[in-house]
């Protein structure tokens, strides 16, 4: 029986095939006996690259889940008068979309801490997410953003290489039943994401991001991670989200964030 509250204790993961050689990596990790001594560094294998020479972000990656920590680089959410108003009402008379099994989107699917995995070929990179078993697909053939855009839960978005590094950019977001992270933040339909995905070597991808949203937030912020390739022999899991949801339908899901201290949270009726 899948319970809702134990989402991000699911982990998978399979390496994806190399499709060159490695070249030699100049870079090292440190390796060491734990009680203080001096040991030889460790190699570290470079990320591996396709046939038409680029970066290959494939594989299965994980990272932790964020709590907080999102706004740290502007000292906390600058939310407009409006901002402030739309988290007050996630907080207090909205029930957390994944609870409902509604998409994450973006930037929230990938600070989940639910595992992922990236497609590559020349002109895509697609996302296929453990989270609602969902994904999206990101165009990298020099197309731009179209006039008019349906809005989405993930939104539109569009790819290029920036040497080593991929850039997406994201507008088109829907403005409801969707927040930007696991504390209820708030995003308007005016959301525009820049993510910059760099695989640094064989084992870990950086992950930087850059959001506006001129409608709830006062000025961009920006925040970073780094996910690791996880073990060869397994593979994301099939999540059926609403199939016995024991969360949903026994009345646990509250208002707001999930109160990891008192979980499971008092019944509550959410507004109709």
């Amino acid at each position: 029986m899948f319970k809702l509250s134990a989402l991000f204790a699911l982990a998978a993961f399979v390496a994806s095939a190399q499709t060159t050689p490695p070249k030699e990596n100049p870079y090292t990790e440190l390796s060491g006996d734990g009680l203080g001594k001096t040991t030889q560094p460790k190699k570290v294998k470079p990320a591996p690259r396709t046939a038409d020479g680029k970066p290959d972000l494939s594989g299965f990656w994980q990272g932790p889940l964020i709590f907080g920590g999102m706004f740290k680089s502007v000292g906390g959410p600058p939310f407009t008068a409006a901002g402030e108003e739309a988290f007050k009402f996630n907080v207090t008379k909205s029930i957390n979309p994944e609870g409902l099994c509604l998409f994450a989107g973006i930037p929230r699917a990938s600070i989940s801490g639910v595992p992922f995995e990236i497609v590559q070929n020349s002109n895509r990179v697609a996302f296929l997410y453990e989270l609602m078993s969902t994904f999206r697909s990101v165009p990298v053939d020099g197309r731009e953003h179209p006039k008019d855009i349906e809005p989405s839960f993930f939104g539109n978005g569009i790819g290029k290489w920036d040497g080593d590094t991929l850039v997406i950019d994201s507008v088109g977001f829907k403005d409801k039943l969707s927040w930007i992270d696991d504390d209820a933040h708030p995003h308007s339909d005016a959301m525009h994401v820049v993510e910059r995905w760099t695989r640094t070597d064989y084992d870990h991808l950086a992950h930087e991001v850059w959001i506006e949203d001129a409608k709830f937030y006062t000025k961009p912020w920006t925040f970073a991670r780094v996910f690791s390739l996880m073990p060869p022999g397994e593979e994301l899991y099939e999540m059926a989200c609403d199939e016995n949801n024991i969360d949903r339908d026994g009345g646990h899901l509250g208002y707001g964030p999930l109160d990891l201290k008192n979980y499971p949270l008092e019944p509550k009726i959410p507004p109709k």
